[in-house]
C-alpha cells in the first residue's frame, strides 16, 4: 500500500488532470486521498509546496521510465531509443502527463532547484549529447539546444497524438526520430 505522502501527490495529480491546477484544493486533495485535511500539512507546507512535490515526483517518473537502458548499444541507438521512449510516455492520456503540462509552467516551478534536479534526473540525455559532441558526432552545440532540436519534437508529437489532433503510424514516428537524430549531426562529406 502507498504510503500517505504518495496517496496524497497521486490525488492532487488526479485532480489537476481532471479539472486543472487552479480549481485544486487541499480539501479536495484529502478528500481524493481519504485522508483528513490537516494530515497533508504534516507532508506539505501549502499548495505551492505540493506542486513542486508533485512536479518533481513527475520528473523522476520521466526519467525512471526513459532511461532504463540508456547506456546500451551505439550513440545512435541510444539516441532513438530515449527519443521512443519520451514519445511513448508522452502520448499516455496518465495523470501525471495531463496535469504536468499545467504545473511545468508555473513560476514557482521554476527555480533552481528544480533545475538541479532537471539537470540530476536527465544527466544520462545530457551525458549523450556531450558524448557526440566529443565525438565529432553531434553539432557543437549546448546539451540544451541540442535537446530542443533533437528531443521536443518527440513530446510535442506525442501531445498532438494525445489531444487528438492527428494521428501518426508506426512509420511516420521511426522516420521523425530519424530526422530529430541527423538535424544534430554534423554532416560528413560524401565519398566518392
Amino acid at each position: 500500500m502507498h504510503n500517505k505522502h504518495d496517496l496524497i501527490l497521486r490525488a492532487a495529480e488526479k485532480i489537476i488532470a481532471a479539472g486543472g491546477i487552479q480549481g485544486l484544493s487541499m480539501q479536495q486533495v484529502a478528500n481524493e486521498a481519504g485522508v483528513a485535511a490537516g494530515t497533508i500539512y504534516r507532508y506539505f507546507k501549502d499548495k505551492n509546496e505540493l506542486i513542486l512535490e508533485l512536479r518533481r515526483d513527475v520528473l523522476s517518473q520521466v526519467a525512471n521510465s526513459i532511461f532504463a537502458d540508456h547506456d546500451q548499444g551505439s550513440l545512435e541507438q541510444r539516441f532513438k531509443r530515449i527519443w521512443m521512449k519520451m514519445h511513448d510516455y508522452g502520448k499516455q492520456r496518465s495523470p501525471t502527463n495531463l496535469s504536468y503540462e499545467q504545473y511545468a509552467h508555473l513560476p514557482e516551478s521554476n527555480t533552481e532547484e528544480i533545475r538541479t534536479i532537471e539537470m540530476q534526473l536527465f544527466e544520462p540525455l545530457q551525458r549523450l549529447f556531450q558524448e557526440g559532441v566529443e565525438q565529432g558526432v553531434f553539432q557543437p552545440l549546448h546539451p540544451r539546444a541540442l535537446y530542443s532540436i533533437s528531443m521536443e519534437p518527440s513530446m510535442a508529437m506525442a501531445r498532438a497524438i494525445r489531444r487528438g489532433l492527428i494521428e501518426y503510424n508506426a512509420k511516420d514516428i521511426t522516420l521523425a526520430c530519424d530526422i530529430c537524430w541527423r538535424a544534430i549531426l554534423i554532416p560528413t562529406p560524401p565519398t566518392n
